[in-house]
């Protein structure tokens, strides 16, 4: 007999689910953060980063062959003479010639 009284209290909870009284507000459910999509390019600019690249004109010394500005020696080779070597702004790279002989 202690079986059949619970059975009542069994149906009425059983009620309450299946007609919605019990079910929570969707709004009030907690929800779960989307997955970020990345989307592969075949750039390594980085927007707000690197989109807007420009090469500084950073100088070093460097020993070239330089014919046109110290001539040649006796063997006809070309003497050496001292660049200024760096990058335009459009990243190419650019010597100017600084004078004749050899950076130690």
């Amino acid at each position: 007999m202690k079986h059949t009284a619970a059975l009542p209290c069994l149906l009425g909870l059983l009620l309450l689910l299946l007609t919605g009284f019990a079910r929570a507000d969707a709004d009030s459910l907690p929800v779960a953060p989307k997955p970020l999509q990345s989307v592969r390019t075949d750039s390594l600019e980085l927007p707000g980063v690197t989109a807007c690249h420009i090469c500084e004109w950073r100088p070093h010394l460097d020993n070239m062959p330089a014919q046109a500005q110290c001539g040649a020696a006796t063997d006809g080779r070309a003497n050496y003479g001292v660049f200024e070597c760096g990058e335009s702004q459009d990243c190419k790279r650019e010597c100017r010639f600084v004078r004749c002989g050899m950076v130690q």
